[in-house]
């Protein structure tokens, strides 16, 4: 940047859990504001916890640590972060992501972070799910500590509205009737939008939406006329990992009724980060670029998804093939761009914009691994767990990604450039090809067995515990 030019605000959107095909359908309102997008975007890994610090290190898995046997970024400094060449920019982040959280040590890059959950529409309020958690009480004895302490709170107003929505929701999650709240989209909007206005510029701003992630339910706000699912419905209604395991034809119509909400879900965050991005344009001094991107898609049970559903222990296009669009990008760049491009890369993206170099960096080949069973899934006992807590790498070129995993797997896959989150198998491979593994400098089987044998976990409290069950974690 010269001195005559300001430097721009960045606000990068994390869309969890949401697949480029469906994006590009169903999220129009943030396409008509970009002015620039990726086609062919791919993530690094398969969920939250690896894919996050890999956007943000531009490093893989195996190279951050941070993947099923170690859920902690502790270990990562705002210096080993692309944050660390925007040193003139404050960091503040909003996260509806569990992982992504205080919990988990992800804020601790960040100048000023919020942690987001569903049911606390107020963050600076009491945690009524903690707080309930915690008592022994019941009955009136319940509501009337719980009104105590709203009163000897910092923020009692706040406070009290969280136990009043909280129990509102409550009592309706199991009705005839939409789910009241949505799942942080709201909160996530406000709590980024207060922090961009009040920070100091340039800023760095992070958030994550997890609305799209399962389970999916229909919701007060949604476009109803986007699914027949009845009101009452919730992708609990099904077994994932009958589903994965072979029996996807019992559940076709709650799959359609997965498929639909999951949709309208996009939609409705289309609506919310839409209104987002205005609002922060509109109350910024500044000129801010935004990056829509995710840090991982779905599989839905189609046939390009090997018939499964989640994003456990896959690297199909419907979990890799993400969408990054930018709003209000800087002079100079293409308004579509068609090579492959890594989410490694995104930090790079990023302070080349900033500093008025925008010109993105695109590698011949594209890596992507994921080290074990992240999402749910069987239990260790179970015959199957050796397969869902394999180890996976793909490497892409061309037309062709390969694709081989810590079982022994080996795979040729052909995949089409105009067919977001397809695949075609082409067959087994005997040998994964040189130009493949070169791009990993410690071998798969190598990696798993260290990565098992140094497992580290974190101690989580009910109320954490209870939102990893509810996203579907453990």
């Amino acid at each position: 940047m010269t001195d005559s030019q300001p430097t721009p605000n960045v606000v990068l959107i994390v869309l969890d859990s949401v697949r480029k095909d469906f994006f590009d359908e169903h999220a129009t309102r943030i396409q008509s504001r970009a002015n620039v997008s990726f086609d062919q975007c791919r993530a690094a890994s398969s969920w939250s916890v690896p894919s996050h610090p890999s956007f943000m290190t531009g490093l893989l898995p195996h190279q951050h640590g941070v993947h099923t046997h170690n859920r902690v970024f502790t270990g990562i400094s705002r210096d080993d972060t692309f944050l660390g060449n925007l040193p003139s920019h404050s960091a503040y982040g909003a996260s509806a992501n569990v992982y992504a959280s205080s919990t988990f040590g992800f804020d601790a890059i960040f100048d000023d972070y919020s942690d987001i959950a569903p049911h606390r529409r107020f963050p600076d309020g009491m945690d009524m799910e903690k707080f309930i958690q915690e008592r022994e009480e019941t009955g009136l004895a319940r509501y009337v500590e719980f009104l105590r302490q709203s009163a000897a709170h910092e923020h009692p107003l706040q406070s009290l509205a969280n136990g009043g929505l909280f129990k509102l929701n409550d009592l309706l999650r199991r009705a005839p009737v939409p789910k009241l709240l949505d799942d942080g989209a709201s909160v996530v909007a406000r709590s980024a939008r207060s922090k961009a206005v009040k920070g100091d510029e340039p800023f760095f701003l992070f958030t994550n939406f997890m609305d799209a992630h399962g389970p999916v339910h229909h919701v007060r706000g949604y476009d109803r006329s986007m699914h027949s699912a009845p009101n009452d419905w919730t992708s609990f209604n099904f077994d994932d990992q009958d589903i994965n395991g072979g029996n996807w034809k019992a559940y076709e119509e709650d799959i359609e009724y997965h498929r639909e909400l999951y949709a309208t879900a996009i939609d409705y965050l289309d609506r919310k980060v839409s209104e987002f991005i205005d609002d922060v344009q509109e109350q910024t001094d500044e000129e801010t670029i935004f990056l829509i991107t995710a840090d991982h898609g779905e599989n839905l049970v189609y046939p390009a998804d090997n018939r499964w559903i989640g994003h456990t222990s896959s690297l199909t296009e419907a979990l890799l093939h993400v969408p990054l669009y930018i709003v209000n990008a800087p002079d100079g760049m293409q308004d579509t761009y068609t090579d492959l491009f890594s989410h490694l890369d995104l930090g790079d993206l990023i302070v080349g914009m900033v500093e008025g170099n925008p010109d993105p960096t695109f590698r011949d080949r594209v890596p992507a691994e994921v080290v074990g069973m992240g999402v749910g899934g069987p239990d260790p006992d179970d015959e199957e767990y050796e397969f869902w807590d394999r180890m996976i790498r793909c490497v892409y070129r061309d037309e062709t990604k390969v694709e081989w995993d810590s079982r022994g797997n080996q795979t040729e896959y052909r995949i089409n450039r105009s067919k977001s989150s397809w695949q075609e198998e082409v067959g087994s491979l005997e040998d994964v090809p040189e130009w493949a593994t070169e791009l990993f400098d410690v071998p798969l089987a190598d990696y798993k067995r260290q990565a098992e044998a140094t497992e580290q976990s974190v101690d989580v409290d009910d109320a954490t515990k209870g939102r990893l069950e509810d996203l579907g974690y453990i």
